[in-house]
């Protein structure tokens, strides 16, 4: 019976270690509520929208929103720490009225 427990005891933990964790996944789930906010109607990233986007970061983490086109890179928030949960996509970006390319959104999560 001391051997099965122990057994059981050592799969639950390892497994425990293994699964996502509320900490590791912020930064998909951040991402996805950033670019809600930062999107029109048509799902084009409104870069004029990009001060608000810190609204859509998770309460009691900090958080900073990049989002680059071509060699136009804007940002809001403080510098991450290196261990902060980053994420990233491509969309579609506004940077003017009559000017919309192809850029990259990056969200980065700490505590």
């Amino acid at each position: 019976m001391l051997v099965v427990c122990a057994a059981i005891s050592g799969y639950a933990t390892v497994l425990d270690e293994s699964m996502p964790t509320a900490d590791r996944d912020l930064a998909s789930a951040t991402l996805s509520n950033v670019e809600s906010a930062l999107e029109d109607d048509s799902g084009v990233v409104v870069l004029s929208r990009l001060s608000d986007a810190r609204d859509a970061c998770p309460d009691g983490f900090s958080c900073r929103v990049v989002v680059a086109v071509d060699d136009d890179r804007r940002a809001v928030g403080p510098d991450a720490p290196a261990d902060a949960d980053t994420d990233s996509t491509r969309v579609t970006v506004r940077a003017e009225p009559g000017r919309v390319g192809f850029g990259t959104l990056r969200v980065e999560v700490w505590r």
